[in-house]
């Protein structure tokens, strides 16, 4: 049991990672209001929340394929908590800018975190990837379950200035963390890349498969983008009048569904089913998803019909992440930054528009039937992706001496082509 004690570390920094991110998942509604929010300005602030964290994982998941950046471990999860416990301070009439400010430096702080975590996160169970990164994953959904509930229990009691004595509590806990997830023992995440890879090497040459994936991914993501913001305006709006803490509460449930899902995939799949969830897990949350966009649907409805949606559509996800760490295992930190980052942020944007659009109509639950069409389409196309095993061996017939050791020490079974 001791090899899960760094795996368990790692897993509860992402918790703390994502509370920090999804503090402001229930204030939507409160954010607006205070800074006077509306068409191009609330567009904005949406973007300055979802595109950094997504953009930076992209770019230092390409950065952690060329050197080890085991110090982002520790100075992502703190400046991210510094930032975004800082938005309620932010939170008024002509402190736009700053508020987006805080929401694009916290945003940078949680996207470098993650590449260099899910790789490790990979590596520390070899022979089982998917269930590493299920546990490591888990830990983030914990985060996203109590991040609304602390940020909705805080801002009820002490309003938004409140999120700030979350703060101290974070930045103790955090070096804590970060010290016992180290790895011991000579571990394959300890050693440095050979030599400096191209994008192309990283994805052995399969460039626009790489690209294919990353979009299948996004559609997929877009109702996991925007579902926050459209539970916070519906549930705020005058027909059914819930408060930040009834919110966060609400919010919480769904996403407490999705580490449900997460701990089925750890505990009860081997390696082998992604691309199996990548098909049927969209097309199961089509129909769950429509109940949302009824707008006559009674609030009891709504809540319940969260708790199959997270664990359908939330609770899979480290399929994605797991496979693209198959396919490209000599990219396994670029792989793991379009999966669980890249992606997420492409999705975000696929879908501030529509969220924006139909909040300032004032009805912002219309805005789920245009996430539809996305996860459909995500589940649809997934049908034509390889089997992961097929990347495998694809990679296993480079060069031994191009070959990344941290993404072979990584893999579910060892390289075909010595080291």
């Amino acid at each position: 049991m001791r090899r899960y004690v760094p795996l368990v570390c790692l897993a509860l920094l992402h918790t703390v990672v994502d509370t920090s991110a999804l503090l402001v998942s229930p204030l939507w509604n409160r954010l607006t209001l205070e800074c006077g929010l509306v068409g191009a300005s609330l567009l904005a602030v949406m973007l300055a929340h979802s595109l950094p964290t997504s953009l930076a994982q992209g770019v230092f998941g390409f950065l952690r394929e060329r050197r080890r950046m085991g110090w982002l471990l520790l100075v992502g999860p703190a400046v991210a908590a510094v930032c975004l416990t800082a938005i309620g301070l932010a939170a008024a009439p002509g402190r736009i800018a700053v508020l987006c400010g805080l929401f694009i430096v916290g945003g940078i702080a949680v996207g470098a975190f993650h590449p260099e975590a899910a790789v490790r996160a990979g590596t520390l169970l070899p022979g089982n990837r998917t269930r590493g990164l299920a546990i490591f994953m888990l830990g983030g959904s914990l985060g996203l379950s109590l991040g609304p509930l602390l940020s909705g229990f805080v801002v009820e009691r002490w309003g938004l200035e409140g999120l700030v004595y979350l703060l101290p509590a974070m930045l103790v806990v955090i070096p804590v963390l970060c010290w016992g997830a180290r790895t011991r023992g000579g571990a394959a995440t300890d050693v440095p890349p050979r030599r400096r890879v191209s994008v192309k090497e990283m994805f052995d040459g399969r460039i626009g498969f790489a690209v294919s994936l990353l979009l299948i991914c996004s559609c997929r993501l877009v109702p996991n983008m925007g579902m926050s913001k459209v539970i916070a305006f519906t549930l705020a709006g005058s027909g059914r009048g819930f408060d930040e803490q009834a919110i966060g509460g609400v919010q919480s449930l769904f996403l407490v569904s999705a580490s449900v899902g997460m701990s089925l995939l750890a505990l009860l799949f081997p390696r082998g089913w992604e691309r199996r969830f990548m098909v049927v897990c969209p097309l199961l949350g089509v129909p769950l998803l429509a109940v949302w966009g009824w707008e006559g649907c009674p609030t009891w409805l709504l809540i319940a019909v969260l708790i199959p949606t997270g664990l359908v559509l939330w609770g899979t996800t480290p399929t994605m992440v797991s496979y693209a760490q198959q396919v490209f295992p000599r990219g396994a930190g670029l792989a793991s930054a379009i999966t669980m980052g890249l992606a997420w942020g492409i999705g975000g944007l696929f879908e501030a528009p529509f969220t924006t659009y139909y909040h300032d109509l004032g009805r912002p639950q219309l805005a789920v039937w245009v996430f539809l069409p996305f996860v459909a389409a995500a589940g649809l196309a997934a049908m034509f992706l390889p089997d992961p095993e097929i990347g495998a061996e694809t990679s296993a017939g480079a060069v031994a001496g191009d070959v990344n050791p941290e993404a072979i020490g990584g893999g579910d079974e060892k390289p075909k082509t010595g080291s």
